[in-house]
């Protein structure tokens, strides 16, 4: 295991031109850094799957430029193995530590075409790899079974779950146990009943102190404060990476609260 971890899903600033904002961007990495251990640009958070390559690309680049010692995991959110490879081998190219990705976008997808889909990505790059164990986004959910069998391949070396039925603490130290770093994805669990090593929260954008503080587990006050935190700022709502946009906008971190509408457009 790696030690107990924070890591920041940022969200994509834009100027007023609908371009990724250097110097947002900047002041995001600048506001977090005493607090965090590494950022993952152009995940869900960050509007992974609506954005164009270019901004892609550029958002990836200026965390780089940015992140000093930090760790940079390279979020990707594209339908098909062979997306998720292209985008694998430039992250590689540019300088990212790891990447951190989906299944395929596709309901009925099967278990094992899941396993595949991270052995081929793994098998091609040099990368470490994070699995993304989501379902609202690709459509499929990869059950525990299959969390495993990823888990054996070697450079496989952590999760974020965001699982759509509770996990359980055995579930959890099975999968550790595999050799992954196993990170808390939902703000309402944390500081709860789960020991993890660590989280990756949309919170960490706007708080990522208390996201430091609420890496332990059975910490009531502070898991209170989450919850309080998560109404406050709606992260529960189908938009939050715009509820974060907006708070961030008015507490001068970013310059405009613009959102991608879809991929490559503004909304």
């Amino acid at each position: 295991m790696s030690g107990k971890s924070v890591f920041v899903p940022l969200i994509s600033p834009l100027d007023e031109l609908s371009q990724i904002c250097e110097s947002s961007v900047r002041r995001l990495l600048q506001c977090s850094r005493p607090y965090v251990d590494g950022y993952i640009p152009c995940l869900t958070s960050g509007e992974g799957w609506r954005l164009g390559r270019r901004d892609w690309q550029r958002m990836l680049e200026l965390t780089l430029a940015y992140a000093q010692d930090k760790t940079v995991i390279a979020g990707i959110e594209r339908a098909t193995t062979a997306e998720v490879l292209e985008y694998a081998l430039l992250a590689q190219e540019l300088g990212a530590q790891a990447v951190m990705f989906t299944s395929p976008f596709a309901e009925g997808t099967r278990q094992d075409q899941m396993i595949e889909h991270y052995r081929e990505v793994h098998d091609s790059t040099s990368l470490n790899i994070y699995i993304y164990n989501e379902s609202a986004l690709s459509g499929n959910e990869k059950n525990f079974e299959t969390l495993l069998a990823i888990a054996e391949l070697p450079r496989v070396i952590g999760i974020k779950d965001s699982p759509s039925l509770p996990r359980t603490q055995k579930q959890i130290e099975l999968l550790r146990a595999q050799g992954l770093d196993y990170f808390i994805g939902w703000e309402m669990l944390l500081a709860r009943e789960l020991e993890s090593d660590g989280n990756v929260v949309s919170l960490a954008n706007l708080e990522p102190g208390l996201c430091r503080l609420a890496i332990g587990a059975r910490q009531a006050s502070i898991g209170e404060l989450v919850a309080t935190l998560n109404v406050y700022f709606d992260l529960a709502a189908d938009d939050w990476y715009a509820q974060v946009k907006k708070e961030l906008k008015a507490r001068g971190v970013i310059s405009t609260g613009l959102v991608l509408a879809e991929k490559g457009t503004v909304g």
